[in-house]
């Protein structure tokens, strides 16, 4: 849960720098909130912007406070890219009283979201995930499709911070979305190849990706919470009826249920990065482990 009241003090500390700070080598500052996000602005803008990603490697987006550091350059940011993260809206609101010329845009925009209720089949749950907000399951980012469609989103951000490079901007972004679909085929390919059409993550990061891909995932985290005995041993029911054989870690949870998990249904246990900047390697890492190599595809 994002904790206002040592941000608002930072906030209130740091208003009287907040026109001493310039952009570095007169570049652009665009704050984004997650590291696949600068993957994008990097592709579509390269050295003419300066990103930087609030979220660093092995950070928890629910625990998630930003450092004195990071408010700072953001008060002297031309432009923050949103992805529907739920410690987005009070940093916003924030950012734009301390900068109010700051402009604020969603990676997400357009984007039909699944429920925030985060069940693993991608049907309403029971209450809901830490991870979602009211505007639905955020990780939309791990589904190639719709990761095309943030790239259109951010390109079209980009040129308003960069009009006089607003041609080469969309030209990046032809080559970015071209780029994403040799992905999406990449990984349909080694899907096609491998047995798995079930698995097992601890947090429901991935229900995208299997949405893409027509895959079922079961999840043990419960409500945002560590699962219940209950709650385990149906999954753990549901996944021996599926033959599941790999159970996914993330090294922003405690990897500690998913670990008893697969040693009880004798699966391997794989740690993927939803989070990681390099968002290509990151789903061909992906499907190269649920099919079974083990080893990314080029």
């Amino acid at each position: 849960m994002f904790n206002a009241g040592p941000f608002a003090k930072t906030i209130g500390l740091l208003l009287a720098f907040a026109g001493t700070v310039c952009c570095a080598a007169g570049k652009p500052v665009v704050f984004v909130s997650i590291p696949p996000q600068a993957w994008l602005v990097n592709r579509l803008a390269g050295e003419a912007v300066d990103v930087q990603p609030l979220l660093t490697a092995g950070a928890n987006p629910h625990t998630f406070e930003p450092g004195a550091w990071q408010v700072k350059k953001l008060s002297a940011a031309s432009l923050y890219l949103t992805v529907g993260l739920p410690f987005e809206r009070p940093l916003v609101a924030r950012a734009v009283r301390l900068n109010p010329s700051l402009r604020v845009a969603g990676a997400d925009a357009g984007i039909v979201k699944l429920g925030g209720g985060c069940a693993h089949d991608g049907t309403e749950a029971k209450g809901r995930s830490a991870c979602c907000d009211a505007g639905g399951d955020p990780h939309v980012w791990l589904s190639p499709r719709l990761f095309a469609v943030m790239a259109s989103n951010t390109a079209a951000a980009l040129t308003q911070v960069l009009p006089g490079r607003a041609d080469a901007v969309r030209a990046n972004m032809d080559r970015t979305v071209a780029e994403i679909g040799a992905v999406d085929r990449t990984v349909r390919c080694a899907l096609r190849t491998g047995a798995v059409k079930t698995w097992v993550t601890y947090h429901p990061s991935w229900r995208y990706f299997a949405a893409d891909y027509g895959l079922t995932l079961l999840t043990i985290e419960e409500d945002g919470k560590e699962p219940s005995a209950r709650h385990l041993a149906e999954v753990i029911g549901q996944a021996r009826a599926a033959g599941v054989a790999v159970v996914f870690a993330e090294p922003q949870h405690d990897v500690r249920s998913a670990q008893t998990l697969a040693q009880t249904l004798g699966a391997r246990l794989e740690t993927v990065d939803p989070l990681r900047e390099d968002w290509a390697e990151t789903l061909r890492e992906a499907a190269a482990k649920l099919s079974g190599s083990g080893k990314a595809a080029p």
